[in-house]
């Protein structure tokens, strides 16, 4: 009797939670563990070719192809989901789905956890497709069970180094008085905090012909309107919060500045010497007047992604310019009643709106700036 114990007890214990996946010892027909007749359906699984159940040479559980195509905010989603699908050892976990997906840009947003969408572009419930009971001969979809796990216990694994369920779960009759030794809100109980940064970094590179980079950051937050996850990407909670590490945590993993910008103009990020803060007039050649100063940037570049340089001929953007439909003010000179009704071509030569306009078609003795067909305001 001693023996049947034994070999139950391994026989249980080769039934392995590997990845989050419940791995049973049930394969295919022509698979018999210890002298597998190895084909490309267990090669999606094993990566040797004589596994064993000691050594099963186990990849990582590969997902049915990301079939994402869904786009979403994380703000479309719920705050919480409430996991009470298998509730009879523990009470629901509340999971905190809002605070998770606004940190999950960071590392390749909503697919990071959700792996397919419909034709509909709504994303399905987990229990859609993974089942309570699991299949013991389909390996490639885990139960419900271990869809869950898997999601959950490879970041907590790796922050904590440990998975102890009652991070997660509560057990059905515990009191509520007693006080857990796990911080819960060390992770899903408050907001991320802003991160602060140095409002400029410069860098000392090894390119000889112009070794100093300087990297404006409030630049590239406050006027371009960069997100942090549109540079930090790739990276992930352990990197501050392993509880492993002591020495101070640093924001390492980020995309380069050839991202965005054209990595054969070395010269626009290269320099001598320290670069001073973005200013449009000098940084491009086009200042910015009254009426531009408070537009948008992607209103002319469009996004940082699709970044496109503008024409700096206005009648290639404003295209009604005539007469009695454009109204002067916003440039922020009022014309009098002798010029309001005059085209535009007689101050602005071949309606050239990047020179200062001539007085010289109609007046002997009047010039601009010195005489103003109106008011500055």
């Amino acid at each position: 009797m001693k023996k049947l114990y034994l070999l139950l007890a391994a026989f249980l214990f080769s039934t392995t939670l590997i990845n989050g996946q419940l791995v049973e010892p049930n394969h295919p027909k022509d698979y018999t563990m210890g002298n597998p007749q190895m084909n490309d359906y267990c090669r999606t699984c094993h990566i040797c070719e004589n596994p064993t159940k000691f050594n099963p040479c186990l990849e990582q559980c590969a997902r049915h192809g990301a079939q994402f195509s869904s786009t979403h905010s994380f703000e479309a989603g719920p705050d919480i989901v409430i996991i009470d699908k298998l509730s009879k050892l523990y009470k629901p976990v509340i999971f905190s789905h809002e605070l998770h997906a606004s940190m999950s840009e960071m590392s390749g947003g909503c697919t990071l956890c959700h792996h397919y969408s419909e034709d509909s572009g709504e994303i399905p419930a987990c229990d859609k497709c993974h089942k309570i009971k699991p299949d013991l001969v389909d390996l490639n979809k885990p139960s419900l069970k271990g869809s869950y796990h898997r999601q959950c216990l490879g970041c907590h694994r790796e922050w904590s180094h440990e998975n102890a369920c009652q991070f997660c779960h509560e057990e059905i009759g515990s009191s509520d008085e007693v006080v857990s030794t796990y911080d819960k809100t060390d992770i899903v109980g408050v907001p991320h905090p802003l991160i602060s940064a140095e409002e400029k970094y410069i860098y000392q590179t090894t390119y000889q012909k112009a070794p100093v980079v300087t990297f404006h950051h409030t630049d590239h937050v406050d006027l371009f309107g960069l997100k942090c996850t549109d540079c930090h990407k790739g990276d992930n909670c352990a990197r501050c919060h392993d509880t492993a590490k002591q020495e101070e945590p640093k924001i390492e993993s980020m995309t380069t500045c050839c991202s965005c910008h054209n990595e054969n103009n070395c010269d626009f990020c290269h320099s001598n010497q320290e670069k001073p803060s973005f200013n449009h007039g000098v940084s491009t050649g086009f200042t910015l007047g009254h009426y531009h100063e408070d537009v948008d940037c992607n209103n002319c570049h469009r996004s940082v992604s699709n970044f496109v340089t503008p024409s700096t001929n206005c009648t290639d953007c404003h295209i009604h310019w005539d007469v009695g439909t454009f109204d002067h003010s916003i440039v922020g000179l009022t014309l009098n009643e002798y010029h309001e009704e005059e085209d535009c071509e007689w101050c602005h030569i071949d309606r050239d709106f990047r020179v200062e306009p001539t007085c010289d078609e109609c007046h002997d003795d009047m010039s601009y700036p010195e005489d103003l067909p109106g008011i500055r305001e």
